[in-house]
């Protein structure tokens, strides 16, 4: 008879800073806490069987975070799955949904778990939310599910949500969505599949995300009202980022020549955020102002694919959402 003995998984944590790292001092949040303590009591209420280990990688505010430090982050990921079975990075809100973009790109649907971790309130607020993102995000990294994800959380329970899907946090308040319904839910240690989540198998392969630490050809322009829309020189690309609805301001006279100046100068334009179903009048004039309309998927994931230049027609890592 053959007797098969526990297996421990191996979890590695990579700490990068942001408001999971931070604390107070001289009057202003800076990413100086020491979170050790933390890590191994949080990591141990959602995987308490687990083996970890601890990578402090950078410490800086992610509002501050660089292409290059994208990468970086990236590359310590993919060394730290060669020994390990699942990773842990803890990250800033602010731009948190580009680097996840770029590890969903770098990674796909196949690796072992992948998890962002970060926090609205810092470790040492009283009703921080850090201890239970970062236990639910162990539980995540501790288990068989495949791919790169986000954990939130919202008093005991926490959202896990496909890491390419992730919505930017609203303005002045602890809420982030995702395009589409979120992957699974945390109670616990508990991971809860949700039932309403679907998505594209990978139809690409992983991509080399180094092209993210070169400087950006690719412009990103929300048209607003009253506001100069920017020169594109230099420019290989504009992407508009759509209003709700899924619109631009197509009719706005300053907006239609700006476009023709573009494609004048051989600058490609793309409407993210839109829809071939979108009704309005605007969204059916974008074709005719040569703006291509991408398929939905977030800004950041959208800007991503530009910048790494992926086929925008095919799924990766679960970011172009089915219709």
């Amino acid at each position: 008879m053959i007797e098969y003995g526990y297996i421990m998984k191996r979890i590695t944590i990579i700490t990068t800073g942001g408001t999971i790292g931070s604390e107070l001092s001289r009057g202003a949040l800076r990413p100086t806490a020491d979170i050790s303590g933390l890590l191994t009591t949080a990591t141990g209420q959602g995987a308490p069987d687990a083996e970890y280990r601890f990578i402090p990688l950078m410490n800086k505010l992610s509002e501050n975070m660089t292409g290059g430090g994208t990468v970086r982050i990236v590359r310590a990921a993919m060394d730290a799955l060669e020994k390990s079975d699942g990773v842990i990075l803890t990250h800033g809100t602010d731009t948190l949904e580009y680097t996840a973009a770029a590890l969903s790109y770098a990674f796909g649907l196949s690796c072992p778990p992948v998890v962002l971790a970060s926090a609205v309130l810092p470790p040492s607020h009283p009703h921080s939310d850090a201890p239970v993102c970062l236990a639910a995000c162990a539980a995540v990294a501790a288990s068989d599910m495949r791919g790169v994800f986000a954990c939130f959380a919202s008093g005991e329970r926490v959202t896990v949500s496909r890491a390419s899907r992730l919505l930017p946090y609203l303005p002045y308040s602890g809420e982030r969505f995702t395009l589409g319904a979120p992957f699974a839910y945390v109670t616990g240690n508990a991971v809860l599949p949700c039932p309403d989540y679907s998505e594209r198998p990978d139809e690409l392969p992983p991509a080399d995300i180094s092209a993210l630490a070169l400087p950006s050809d690719v412009l990103p322009v929300l048209p607003v009202p009253s506001c100069a829309l920017p020169s594109p020189d230099g420019k290989r690309a504009v992407a508009f980022i759509s209003f709700h609805s899924g619109t631009l301001p197509t009719a706005r006279a300053d907006f239609a020549d700006y476009c023709r100046h573009c494609l004048e100068r051989g600058v490609k334009l793309y409407a993210v955020c839109s829809s071939p179903s979108v009704l309005y009048e605007s969204a059916e004039a974008l074709s005719g102002l040569g703006i291509t309309v991408l398929p939905r998927m977030t800004p950041a994931s959208a800007l991503t694919r530009l910048r790494l230049g992926l086929d925008l027609r095919l799924s990766l890592g679960g970011d172009i959402l089915c219709d």
